[in-house]
């Protein structure tokens, strides 16, 4: 008898959701716009938020526009502030590849651990 594999229904409905404030925002988590998005940022792996260029910038405006599609713009007028735009676009990539919100929080405590002890 052949093994079957089967996706389970939460996976193909639904999708992930970022608070800001009290709204929520649905994250386009959806293998076509994911792709887009990692062919956005192909080749800016690894450069720091001091190395990004006007290009850059502008793929990430592009990113917000392809997860939260309408939305993109409401987000835009909020005017974040530089350190809450880095966050969102870190939660923003987490939500769409799958990731987990407790997880999430955890990594990014664990990172901010590494980084502190780098730089002693």
């Amino acid at each position: 008898m052949a093994k079957m594999y089967t996706l389970d229904k939460k996976l193909l409905i639904g999708s992930p959701e970022i608070a800001i404030g009290e709204k929520l925002y649905p994250v386009d988590n959806r293998y076509k716009t994911v792709r887009k998005v990692m062919k956005l940022f192909n080749g800016t792996k690894g450069k720091s938020e001091q190395e990004m260029s006007a290009d850059d910038i502008d793929k990430i405006d592009e990113m917000f526009k392809l997860a939260f599609g309408d939305k993109a713009k409401e987000i835009d007028e909020l005017d974040l502030t530089f350190a809450a735009a880095m966050e969102l676009i870190d939660m923003t990539m987490d939500a769409m590849t799958g990731g987990d919100p407790e997880t999430y929080e955890q990594r990014k405590a664990e990172k901010k651990e590494d980084k502190f002890r780098s730089e002693q």
